[in-house]
């Protein structure tokens, strides 16, 4: 990728044309120091603490910039993920997560040993604002929520130049783990299923996934759809007909006469 800064508003505005979001896209930079958040003029700050994914919401939804540090965050789940705190011994130990989500403390200790966290100790707080008002030279990673058939797309497009085979993860009831945490320590895209609480207290729609990108592989992913668009494959999805006849539609999309004719030279 070029070294020169991205044009941010650019190319979300790009995204908003192929893929029509419902929400905005979402920068997410992680601060060594948290007198950074107080740099921002721009930054709003949570009067109460508020969960990880209500900040999220409150990005894509009303178009805010928000910071928090370990203190406005509302629990250490929340804190964890992020790598702002440690987790106390009754979260570990599977007792927390046995009270309702697994069947045995055994099963909750596994459960929480799976989920991915950013490493604790690098970062004081994080910033959290629209991708498109440029918030940070380059975010850590951009956050967007879609439907499966725009999260479809999204990834048709990472594929285009760069083919790879995609494998995603579910956790369970900490989808930010799954999301922001596993991007940040894989460096990939990172797909998931938005979990119950992200439903209940950061308003994930029933419709709705969450996808990670680092900031390259959103750029590229923007040049990408672009291509693709050009060939044809755009949002929303033209359904042709559960009993109608395909075959034309394959044919003028494949130029499937050619192929069979250089098949039948080769």
């Amino acid at each position: 990728m070029p070294d020169e800064i991205p044009d941010w508003e650019k190319l979300t505005r790009q995204l908003e044309l192929y893929l029509r979001l419902r929400t905005f896209p979402v920068a997410l930079k992680l601060l060594k120091d948290k007198r950074e958040l107080e740099k921002n003029p721009w930054v709003r700050r949570p009067p109460t603490p508020l969960s990880l994914c209500q900040l999220v919401t409150i990005v894509r939804t009303h178009d805010w910039t928000v910071g928090a540090t370990a203190e406005e965050l509302m629990s250490p789940g929340c804190r964890s993920i992020v790598g702002l705190e440690a987790l106390p011994d009754w979260i570990t130990d599977g007792r927390m997560r046995s009270v309702v989500w697994v069947e045995s403390q055994a099963d909750g200790a596994k459960c929480e040993a799976a989920i991915p966290r950013i490493p604790l100790g690098k970062y004081e707080a994080v910033l959290l604002s629209p991708v498109v008002y440029k918030p940070v030279e380059k975010p850590d990673m951009i956050l967007i929520y879609g439907n499966p058939a725009q999260m479809c797309l999204a990834l048709n497009a990472l594929q285009f130049d760069r083919y790879e085979r995609f494998d995603f993860h579910f956790s369970g009831e900490t989808s930010c783990g799954d999301v922001i945490a596993q991007c940040y320590l894989t460096g990939k895209p990172a797909l998931s299923i938005p979990c119950f609480g992200e439903r209940r207290f950061g308003h994930a729609a029933d419709d709705e996934l969450a996808l990670a990108l680092p900031p390259d592989d959103y750029v590229r992913m923007i040049e990408n759809l672009g291509h693709l668009f050009k060939r044809g494959i755009r949002y929303p999805i033209a359904q042709a007909g559960a009993t109608t006849d395909v075959r034309p539609y394959l044919a003028t999309a494949y130029n499937m006469e050619a192929l069979e004719k250089g098949e039948e030279e080769a």
